[in-house]
């Protein structure tokens, strides 16, 4: 079938006369019943009046053939990216490109019926030498050819610009040549995350706030449902730029709006709750942070216990960070039985439970609960401090491209 169609469309012959004397000429058809024909020989100038129009409706399709494809894509890729999205426009592109196609074949079918007469419907088989054929495919192939190259030296320059980009964000910090070059390559080529990622940086960097933001939210939508490594550097930016553009308030909301788009692991969902409940401390909002790790926990199956032990550690110490250290020591206080009851598995994170339980008690006024469990880490005085529940302020998060 495939070989049969690449034949048909290498061919050029448009006309020919048959053995019987015949006049066949060529449709718009490209399998089935590829030839109309006459019983009767064609005189050539009446063929030639025939074959100038088929020519002139020829001219009009390749130029249809040209600015469909080119006017979708540039369609395309100002919209936003999604695989139904892509297929949608490769299917309008097929309707299109045929609907040209059967309007030709139409009108074709309409001059002939006009001047020459009624016409019968057959397949177009001129008698070709096979070296002929060979030569036609050859042609063909070669037009194929020139039609990807254009493509490849189209698509070239991306490639370029995206490196340029990158040792402009990477080495010479040149944050205005990025925008610049950014804002050329999505006039020319499909959304790349990557380009909004080095975009949102280098806005950043130019206090840009409301620009960055907006490329931060737009590499989340892009990146759909998929959560990757990046993926935590633009939550923690999205955060740091909505508290910048609005307020920490209104930056949350943000923040939990799109995280409910991602599907996330509990690892994944853990992270993103740290994240924001170390934000959410740090611009005094913790009203709904402890029952979201209550939900979190009490979501886990029952012998979920290593990540149930690792939230409940998360969720002593944005505690003590709240200055909730009674409810902060009643979890410090299971943490560390358990992990004396599984030191094979927990020894590591005994370690710390105990000096953070140490803190805990010191500001509860208990200095001898504080004292044993400072001798119980065997952590010594110079590093202990390292220990205690703590937080930086939120910055902007650098990443290197």
């Amino acid at each position: 079938m495939l070989k049969e169609i690449f034949e048909t469309l290498s061919n050029p012959i448009l006309y020919y006369v048959d053995k019987a004397g015949n006049s066949v000429f060529r449709n718009y058809s490209i399998t089935g019943y590829t030839g109309l024909l006459y019983r009767t020989t064609i005189p050539k100038a009446n063929a030639g009046k025939i074959l100038e129009y088929r020519l002139m409706l020829d001219r009009y399709l390749k130029i249809s053939y040209v600015f469909i494809p080119v006017i979708l894509y540039f369609i395309f890729i100002h919209v936003k990216f999604s695989l139904f999205g892509l297929l949608f426009f490769e299917f309008l592109w097929l309707v299109l490109v045929n609907s040209c196609r059967l309007y030709c074949s139409y009108l074709y079918n309409v001059f002939l019926a006009r001047n020459l007469g009624k016409f019968e419907y057959t397949k177009f088989a001129p008698n070709v030498p096979k070296a002929k054929k060979e030569e036609f495919a050859a042609v063909y192939r070669s037009k194929i050819a020139v039609i990807s190259i254009i493509i490849v030296l189209f698509l070239f320059p991306a490639f370029i610009m995206q490196y340029v980009m990158k040792l402009s964000v990477n080495a010479k910090k040149n944050f205005h040549q990025v925008v610049k070059l950014s804002d050329v390559y999505f006039a020319l080529y499909p959304k790349s995350q990557k380009v909004y990622d080095m975009r949102a940086y280098a806005r950043a960097m130019e206090r840009d706030y409301k620009g960055s933001l907006s490329d931060y939210k737009m590499v989340l939508e892009l990146s759909g449902k998929h959560f990757g490594k990046q993926d935590y550097v633009r939550f923690a930016n999205l955060l740091f730029m909505q508290k910048k553009v609005t307020t920490p308030t209104d930056a949350v909301d943000v923040f939990n709006e799109y995280v409910t788009k991602k599907d996330l692991s509990i690892l994944e969902t853990s992270q993103m709750l740290w994240i924001k409940s170390i934000f959410k401390v740090e611009n005094n909002i913790p009203e709904g942070i402890v029952q979201e790790y209550d939900d979190l926990i009490s979501s886990l199956d029952s012998k979920d216990t290593d990540n149930q032990f690792y939230l409940s550690s998360d969720k002593a110490y944005i505690l003590y960070l709240m200055g909730e250290y009674a409810s902060a020591l009643e979890v410090y206080n299971m943490l560390v039985s358990y992990a004396q009851g599984n030191q094979k598995q927990y020894g590591k994170q005994l370690v710390s439970l105990l000096a953070e339980r140490g803190f805990t008690k010191k500001h509860m006024g208990d200095t001898v609960g504080a004292a044993m469990d400072f001798a119980m880490s065997q952590i010594s005085p110079a590093e202990l401090p390292k220990y205690e529940p703590s937080y930086t302020d939120q910055e902007f998060v650098v990443d290197k491209f």
